[in-house]
C-alpha cells in the first residue's frame, strides 16, 4: 500500500515538474518589451525620489559655492 502511494505522489511531481516547464517555455509577444518598460520606470521612480530627498541640498551647494567660484 505504501508503494502504490509512493508511486503516484511520485508520478503526480512529475506532471507538475513538466507542466512548470512548458509555462516557464511560455511568453507571450513583446513580453520584454514590457519588462524593460516596467525596469525603467522603476529607475526613474528611484531617480525621482533620490531627486527629492537631495534637490534642496545639491542646489544650495551648486548656487552657493560652485556658481560665485568662476569669473
Amino acid at each position: 500500500m505504501l508503494l502504490f502511494l509512493v508511486v503516484h505522489v511520485l508520478a503526480a511531481i512529475r506532471r507538475c515538474a513538466a507542466a512548470l516547464r512548458v509555462l516557464s517555455r511560455a511568453q507571450v509577444p513583446g513580453q520584454g518589451l514590457v519588462e524593460y518598460g516596467l525596469v525603467l520606470v522603476l529607475i526613474m521612480v528611484v531617480c525621482v525620489a533620490v531627486v527629492g530627498a537631495t534637490g534642496q541640498t545639491i542646489s544650495s551647494v551648486w548656487y552657493n559655492k560652485l556658481l560665485p567660484a568662476f569669473p
